[in-house]
């Protein structure tokens, strides 16, 4: 029985879920399935950030801050929708660094997470039936997200310089018209990629020609361990929403994201969100609003982060070039939490994955991120959330799990 039937089996009488349900797809990784069979399962499924990177005690004493503070009262009470002006102009600042030109605090939204700024965008923009643009793959948090608002989706590639924009470039010249373009174009999840300078200027000067609005997803852009930061599309266009968080650098369990919306969307965006929460958090922007305005502290913490996600990525490549030559490959990513591997040994991802929870290491099967063409050979592993030391163990269970299906 099905998610979805068992809601349904204990609705009263004739009550059924709404039709969009039906069209909704959840995403339940195969692996936490199995997991219980076996003790000490080394996980390359989730993507979690590292926990000893979570400033716990700083953010602890933060609160402690606000809530002995003259702001107490103020920080339990309710507030706007849009976020506090402080946190606002905050995010103001950097986005205009980033951009190379002035973003003004009116433009920016705080939410719940990125994935709830784009639920807003999406509530905000979509009417049934109008097309979508996605990477393939793409993340599924995202796409059925967006999938609530009844849209139709086009599947646009991705390669090793990210979203293929000449193959979006293709579609539009054959008279498609998105009217959304959604991207993660550094570091992408799953795949690790990301988009290259050209392809960045290049959906811009399409989205602007096409008028349609590009979402730029921006998570993982300050977990760059290798190279030089690439402006966002965002840079190059007014055409562009980028989502931002915190969950990477301080913490998913904050949910403290937002979006900076062109001024026309700004009103729209404010009005979505109210009638979504009423609004953030209060006691967590001001405890953000605190933590934030500490000379240099933030620049100081991400500046900590690429040596330990650095290291964990070049073991776990490491340790599959040493344990699983001519059967697995995997791709080297500048940044972000993940690998994108292929088998490459006549098996599937998901002909390994059994045998591999069978010996304590588990990842994602490539299908789960597909839009409409599953690669079954595919496969997404997180190096962030173990040691260089329990990551080599992970490899080595996998070698060991693919000579039991190969028979070797």
């Amino acid at each position: 029985m099905s998610d979805d039937e068992s809601v349904e089996a204990i609705l009263p009488g004739p009550v059924r879920l709404a039709r969009r349900m039906g069209e909704v797809g959840t995403w339940v990784m195969r692996d936490p399935l199995r997991l219980g069979e076996v003790a000490d399962v080394i996980s390359l499924a989730g993507g979690l950030p590292a926990g000893e990177t979570l400033p716990a005690v700083e953010i602890g004493e933060a609160v402690t801050q606000v809530v002995t503070s003259r702001q107490a009262v103020t920080a339990l009470q309710y507030s706007s929708a849009e976020g506090l002006p402080e946190l606002r102009a905050w995010i103001a600042d950097r986005a205009s660094a980033d951009r190379g030109r002035p973003v003004d605090p009116g433009q920016v939204v705080v939410t719940a997470g990125g994935l709830q700024g784009l639920d807003v965008i999406a509530r905000v923009l979509l009417d049934p039936g109008d097309l979508v643009a996605v990477e393939e793959p793409v993340f599924p948090g995202s796409l059925h997200c967006l999938e609530m608002y009844q849209p139709e989706f086009l599947a646009v590639p991705v390669d090793d310089d990210g979203m293929d924009v000449s193959a979006l470039a293709e579609r539009l010249a054959g008279g498609l018209r998105p009217k959304l373009v959604y991207t993660v174009a550094t570091f992408h999840n799953p795949t690790g990629v990301t988009l290259s300078a050209p392809r960045r200027r290049e959906l811009a000067d399409l989205a602007e020609r096409f008028e349609f609005m590009v979402v730029e997803d921006e998570p993982y852009t300050a977990l760059r361990f290798r190279g030089d930061p690439l402006r966002p599309v965002a840079a190059y266009s007014d055409n562009v929403i980028t989502i931002g968080s915190f969950s990477k650098t301080l913490g998913p369990g904050l949910r403290a994201g937002w979006v900076v919306v062109p001024p026309a969307f700004a009103g729209a965006v404010g009005r979505a969100k109210r009638w979504s929460d009423l609004h953030t958090s209060t006691l967590l922007q001001y405890t953000l609003v605190t933590l934030l305005g500490r000379d240099g502290w933030f620049d100081a913490h991400l500046a900590r982060l690429p040596a330990v996600y650095g290291q964990r990525c070049a073991a776990l490549r490491d340790a599959v070039a040493r344990y699983l030559p001519g059967v697995l490959e995997v791709n080297d990513p500048a940044g972000g939490l993940f690998v994108w591997g292929r088998v490459v040994a006549g098996l599937s991802a998901d002909d390994l994955l059994d045998a591999a929870i069978r010996a304590g290491v588990s990842y994602v099967c490539g299908p789960q991120f597909a839009v409409y063409n599953p690669d079954p050979a595919t496969l997404r592993m997180s190096f962030a959330g173990n040691s260089p030391q329990r990551l080599e163990l992970a490899a080595r269970r996998l070698a060991d799990a693919a000579t039991t299906v190969l028979g070797r």
